[in-house]
């Protein structure tokens, strides 16, 4: 058993301009109801199906009451369950009443031990995401339109703002940039991360 990834270029949050790191994303193998995971239980353990079925409706039951009454409960060594609140903005304690205080959300928080054992038991395996674009993508033609778009309201436009602007990945992008270049419609300054492009005047 293994866990498939695959890579993806860093949003440039700051907008700083410079070549973003790639880091990996789970390509997920999809979702495993509750029906097929007390299968998959009840295969293990032998133990009766309406058995377990009857249990994880308690454990949900039993873990709604608690939380809405305040407790933070352990699951064994898979993690906490706790919950949040909120209210309106107030600054005098008067202000506040019972009526407007609400659920804000049910956390979760994963035990130390059990978020090692996940780790022993993944074996990461490189795979292509099917849900990313696959196809053609836009032509030299459409890419150009968008690049001078751009450049109407900036000066230079990054490699990262090209794969923002056309959906292509890091790899595509560079090719089409330097092709760009070799026809002279661009030109690039600096090197390294601080690599801008711009229109090239003739």
């Amino acid at each position: 058993m293994s866990i498939h990834y695959d890579l993806y270029d860093t949003p440039d949050i700051q907008q700083s301009g410079d070549e973003q790191p790639l880091h990996p994303r789970v390509v997920t193998k999809g979702t495993i109801d509750q029906d097929e995971f007390l299968d998959r239980v009840h295969k293990f353990t032998g133990m009766s199906r309406s058995m377990l079925a009857g249990a994880m409706q308690s454990f949900q039951n039993e873990l709604r009451d608690l939380l809405a009454n305040g407790w933070i409960v352990e699951l064994g060594d898979i993690g906490f369950f706790s919950v949040s609140l909120q209210g309106p903005p107030v600054m005098n304690k008067k202000e506040v009443h019972a009526q407007s205080i609400k659920l804000k959300n049910v956390n979760f928080r994963v035990s130390k031990q059990f978020k090692k054992e996940v780790g022993w038991q993944m074996k990461p395996e490189r795979r292509e995401s099917i849900t990313r674009p696959h196809g053609k993508g836009h032509s030299e033609e459409e890419c150009l339109a968008m690049i001078n778009e751009h450049l109407n309201k900036y000066p230079c436009i990054t490699r990262a703002d090209y794969c923002r602007l056309t959906g292509h990945d890091k790899l595509r992008a560079v090719n089409e940039l330097n092709r760009f270049i070799e026809q002279g419609i661009l030109i690039r300054y600096g090197a390294g991360k601080q690599v801008v492009y711009a229109r090239k005047i003739v």
